[in-house]
């Protein structure tokens, strides 16, 4: 894990809340890492750190509003989840980390898990600024052939939540996290238990079949791919990749790792991530 000194700290104001961030490496190229559902950016320390000794990126990440670090300065309270929200977070971080001089303009955006959701609607909201946008398992359930189900099993979720409390409902989610206790797979940087108290409370009855425009991002051309991790197997979030690529018409690649491999197996990762990005370039030079 890179240590936090070898970053650049900052706190962005938006909308309420303490947006804090940091970034590694000296690059023409911004990347921003978004965090899913455990909330915090020290998931991409490693892969972050990998990629700044390219000398091609500057990488950036930040603890999501009521997550970890960016928590609501009062009076604001904490409040429920909106998508929409969370890409003009995305859009503050940037333009602090650009500065005054606009330094990025564009950035490459990894988001994973409902990060991806997030990334999917800041492609929908600020298309122009998107170099291009990887994906990896979001969980957009309602694109799969059983939505139906999956839909169900969210509101089982929220019941059980509501009756049992969190720890009941948490238990019974985490087993579709499939790869985490395989054999030789290091474990990941836990989140503060507040996150995960957040993520029940304020998140997740968001999210029930929250999908962004996909219409409006295939339509601004935006240039997409998307990750399933081959740990994950069958889990809801790993198909519904496979439903994103038909829907968008992108590069979709099986890379290395259960649902946080970027983090736990970086070194296997980092050559998917590096060759998505070629992919993706030569798409938009006629190249591929």
């Amino acid at each position: 894990m890179a240590p936090a000194s070898d970053a650049t700290h900052g706190i962005v104001h938006n909308e309420g809340c303490d947006l804090h961030y940091w970034h590694v490496g000296n690059g023409h190229k911004l990347i921003l890492f978004v965090p899913g559902g455990n909330g915090h950016g020290r998931q991409f320390n490693n892969i972050m750190a990998a990629l700044a000794l390219k000398g091609d990126f500057t990488c950036a990440t930040f603890d999501r509003r009521q997550m970890s670090s960016s928590q609501p300065v009062p009076p604001n309270k904490p409040r429920k989840l909106s998508p929409p929200q969370q890409a003009r977070d995305m859009r503050a971080v940037i333009q602090a980390i650009s500065g005054p001089e606009n330094r990025f303009t564009k950035a490459i955006i990894f988001g994973s898990s409902s990060g991806g959701i997030f990334s999917f609607q800041f492609a929908q909201d600020y298309p122009d600024m998107v170099d291009h946008l990887i994906s990896h398992e979001a969980g957009i359930s309602s694109l799969l052939p059983d939505a139906n189900e999956v839909f169900e099993w969210f509101l089982h979720l929220i019941e059980l939540y509501q009756t049992q409390g969190l720890e009941a409902a948490a238990a019974e989610f985490e087993e579709r996290l499939t790869g985490y206790k395989d054999e030789g797979v290091v474990p990941t940087v836990p989140p503060e238990k507040e996150n995960r108290a957040n993520f029940w409370e304020y998140e997740f009855p968001s999210l029930l079949g929250y999908t962004p425009n996909f219409w409006r991002i295939k339509q601004n051309g935006t240039s997409i791919g998307v990750m399933r991790g081959v740990r994950c197997r069958d889990a809801f979030f790993a198909r519904a990749v496979d439903e994103q690529a038909k829907v968008l018409e992108c590069p979709a690649m099986v890379v290395a790792g259960h649902h946080q491999g970027f983090e736990c197996e970086t070194e296997e990762f980092l050559p998917s991530f590096l060759e998505m990005l070629r992919v993706l370039d030569g798409r938009r030079n006629g190249a591929i």
